[in-house]
């Protein structure tokens, strides 16, 4: 395959578009989609199929819409990436775009709206609060949090939401602010356990917990302070044992849906029951009276929308999504496999083989983000063009990534850096031993990038060569450019041990470095600041190390338009071409 051709496949990759269901409103679907280039909001007229572009030039996030108004609550990054955002509203038909709130923009990562009222976390440089708002305009701030915090729901009574409220990086509770009170709880089940994401049903809060060992869904009644195991009139959820939660939430006449996770893939329950889909991951759902929409994809099988009828069961596809048939035929055999550690600890993964590379070919360990994310069977930009590009990929879900349990993810928790490299060598090693990898390289983005320069400084002899983007080189420098939420992250990450800020830090074993690396780093970035990657470049520089940097303009962390995918993932896969190939 030709440079050319690769480039061509590329483009045609990145343009394919993702679809991420809100809910509904008004007889409308509402969804995120970049579908024009940009993740936008967009309606689908569910009698007519007619769709509608709500907003152009991209958006950062939104509420879910709710059918006492015609209006859709989302945030814009108004600062060329470096994530300040102000709240914008507009009408489910269409129409202008309206600034909700003229204040000086914040960072703003947690958003909920019932129909009235707005509640929002968000951030400055020196503080994180909870923020309430309503279709006038009118804002408060209403609460100041010590520590990281994340609304998830409000109602006419209260506002819920989670973080790690008292101080321990290993627990996470629920906060429940009442607004006739103007006061806020803590509630967490038992001490020291991690409690998340809280959905509202009039005094009911529905939340994932590991209180009592495994993740289960509980309810606790704000008023009568009862917690109970959710009671279902179907079986199926039970017996399929889910081990953590997609989404979940309520109905309107009070039953309780959920998308549970096993080893990379889901199922989706309503009360109980199984709604059965096909094989693959469900990323975004919604119920609105007898129908069910939902996002489904795979690795290899782009995102599209399905509509249930949940009186019939009847499955169809109201937005289609399908591969040209040059890259669908590239795309190979997906495998979810897992693999022993340095500590005999098993590690979950997902191979991905190429039908455009021979076996043994050449492969990329490919790093997610996070650390508290995965790689699922749901579709990947990256993933996908890696392998219709001619690479194969195995994917580790190290320890600390989210899918297998509170446990596995707290792994994490004061050691990043330590074990969870450890898992990124023991998966090439894997790659090596089963006669996948001829050629080797780690690739990654944010967290994956910062894995990239570690793997690539400590142990450059086993990688061909490394690509890094939006990487973090030097955790000091990170967390003094950082404001109050990434301060956080970086506390309860590190469990507040500073005294590892340098040893984990790639930048304190630059001078071991000699294998090729590809550095691409967002201008704008808020995350992980641009300066301290260049002083590592520096460094390498002056050892003389083989590298390429590609320094976007004008663009954050967060990738939000499909001409920055392909900005960043083009020089990936020339760089890759040329260590990977000769």
């Amino acid at each position: 395959m030709s440079i050319v051709d690769k480039i061509r496949i590329l483009e045609s990759v990145v343009k394919t578009p993702s679809y991420v269901v809100l809910g509904v409103t008004h007889g409308r679907l509402v969804y995120l989609s970049t579908v024009e280039g940009a993740a936008d909001l967009w309606s689908l007229d569910l009698s007519t199929g007619s769709k509608t572009r709500l907003t152009s030039g991209g958006i950062s996030g939104a509420a879910r819409p709710s059918e006492k108004t015609r209006l859709v609550v989302y945030t814009r990054d108004v600062s060329k990436g470096r994530e300040l955002h102000k709240l914008f509203t507009v009408d489910v038909s269409g129409g202008e775009e309206k600034i909700l709130i003229e204040a000086p923009p914040m960072r703003i990562f947690g958003i909920a709206f019932d129909g009235e009222r707005i509640a929002y976390t968000a951030a400055t440089e020196r503080e994180l609060a909870l923020y309430l708002a309503d279709l006038k305009g009118v804002c408060e701030k209403v609460y100041s949090f010590e520590s990281l915090a994340i609304a998830t729901d409000v109602n006419e009574k209260y506002v819920v939401g989670y973080g790690a409220l008292k101080k321990n990086p290993k627990s996470m509770e629920i906060f429940v602010y009442s607004l006739a009170e103007n006061s806020i709880k803590i509630y967490s089940p038992r001490e020291g356990s991690v409690n998340k994401a809280p959905r509202l049903y009039e005094t009911k809060v529905l939340f994932e917990t590991n209180a009592f060992g495994e993740n289960k869904l509980v309810v606790y009644d704000i008023e009568e302070k009862t917690l109970e195991k959710p009671e279902f009139a179907y079986r199926d959820y039970e017996k399929y044992h889910p081990v953590e939660h997609a989404s979940y939430d309520w109905t309107e006449d009070g039953r309780i849906w959920a998308v549970g996770k096993k080893n990379g893939r889901t199922k989706f329950f309503l009360d109980g029951k199984e709604i059965p889909l096909p094989e693959g991951f469900i990323s975004s759902a919604a119920i609105h009276r007898d129908k069910l929409y939902a996002t489904h994809s795979s690795l290899v099988k782009p995102p599209k929308v399905l509509e249930v009828d949940l009186t019939t069961g009847e499955t169809r596809v109201i937005i289609d999504n399908k591969l040209p048939r040059e890259i669908e035929e590239k795309l190979g055999e997906v495998k979810f496999i897992k693999y022993k550690s340095f500590d005999g600890l098993e590690i979950p993964a997902f191979v991905v083989k190429s039908k455009g590379a021979p076996v043994p070919g050449p492969t990329v360990v490919y790093v997610h983000g996070g650390p508290w994310s995965e790689v699922a069977d749901s579709w990947r930009t990256m993933i996908a063009s890696l392998v219709a590009c001619g690479y194969h990929i195995v994917a580790p879900n190290f320890r600390g990534s989210t899918g297998y349990g509170e446990y596995f993810r707290l792994l994490d928790i004061g050691d990043p850096g330590g074990g969870d490299l450890q898992d990124i060598i023991y998966a090439r090693k894997w790659a090596v031993e089963n006669g996948l990898a001829s050629k080797i390289a780690v690739m990654g983005y944010s967290y994956g990038g910062y894995m990239t320069f570690l793997a690539t400084t400590k142990y450059p002899e086993l990688w061909d060569c490394g690509v890094a983007g939006a990487g973090i080189t030097d955790w000091e420098e990170l967390y003094e450019l950082s404001d109050a939420l990434f301060k956080q992250f970086v506390n309860i990450l590190f469990a507040g041990r500073k005294d590892l800020w340098k040893e984990r830090s790639p930048v304190s074993y630059v001078d071991n470095a000699k294998t090729p690396i590809c550095v691409i780093h967002p201008q704008n970035d808020s995350r992980t600041p641009l300066r301290p990657v260049l002083k590592y470049l520096q460094r390498l520089l002056e050892n003389r190390v083989s590298f390429e940097a590609h320094v976007i303009p004008d663009i954050g962390h967060a990738i939000n338009r499909l001409e920055d995918m392909l900005k960043i993932l083009l020089p990936a896969i020339l760089f890759l071409e040329k260590h990977m190939r000769r």
